[in-house]
């Protein structure tokens, strides 16, 4: 075939083109010289250095592991510390109700101790109120029966003779009538009333029966009315003084004078023993 022959000047392309073809070559070298370096990575490596890497890897996953562990021992130590107080808390609840039990029962008995009192007391209330009434119309009556004798309202005064027995004997006077007794402390002021009632829980008379017990030179003496009313009355004072010796152990042995009337007891021959 016959060259077309061009009638001017020609440029080459082959030096540009064989530059390419080299560039792209080189990098098809380059690029196959990583990849096996790639894919060799792990092969030239020293066996210890592997084991001591899969160690390294072993090692990290049971850090995580231990770490997951230890944040739920975190949260038992802390469950458990709230376990710890909310028993505490319920022990302090649990002292204090036994103590407001054991308080309540103390409540309860003192409470059933005084009701009981306050029956007895409203019992003897009841029984004073009633005597009250009877001394008032016994009083009434006497009265009546004053103005229907004309009779002077005050009787002769009955006076109390000492019977020189015994010097020493310190005397202390307690007069019986009908449902009262009365204590003689003064000359000149009146004696003290008692309702026999309440005789076993005056605190006067029982004081009286303390301070004539602690010296055996002192002497109860009663001042007994004739009368059916008073002599009963005396009994039932004479049992009061046996059951005082009995819980104190005093020795006390109460004398007896009759009073013939219903005059005014005059205790001056005992003058000195009186205020």
């Amino acid at each position: 075939m016959a060259r077309r022959k061009s009638s001017g000047a020609e440029i080459s392309l082959f030096p540009f083109l064989s530059i390419l073809v080299c560039v792209i070559g080189c990098l098809t070298m380059i690029i196959v010289f990583i990849n096996l370096i790639q894919m060799n990575q792990g092969e030239g490596k020293d066996p210890e250095e592997v084991e001591v890497a899969k160690e390294y890897v072993e090692v990290k996953r049971k850090k995580k592991e231990d770490e997951v562990k230890l944040d739920d021992l975190r949260q038992l130590v802390e469950n458990l510390i709230q376990d710890r107080e909310d028993l505490r808390t319920k022990r302090e609840k649990l002292r204090r109700l036994k103590e407001l039990l054991a308080s309540n029962e103390q409540i309860d008995s003192l409470r059933d101790e005084l009701i009981a009192k306050l029956n007895q007391l409203m019992r003897m209330n009841k029984k004073l109120d009633k005597d009250k009434v009877d001394l008032l119309a016994e009083v009434k009556k006497l009265e009546e029966e004053i103005k229907k004798r004309k009779l002077p309202p005050d009787a002769a005064a009955l006076r109390v003779q000492s019977s020189g027995s015994a010097s020493n004997i310190e005397p202390y006077f307690v007069e019986i009538a009908d449902k009262t007794i009365l204590i003689h402390t003064s000359l000149n002021e009146p004696p003290l009333e008692i309702p026999s009632a309440s005789l076993k829980q005056n605190k006067e008379f029982l004081d009286l029966l303390k301070k004539i017990g602690e010296q055996p030179y002192r002497k109860l003496i009663f001042l007994v009315r004739g009368n059916p009313a008073s002599v009963a009355n005396f009994n039932r004072a004479n049992s009061t003084v046996t059951g005082f010796n009995r819980v104190s152990g005093s020795k006390i042995l109460p004398g007896k004078l009759p009073l013939p009337g219903e005059g005014k007891v005059d205790l001056t021959v005992f003058a000195k023993f009186l205020k």
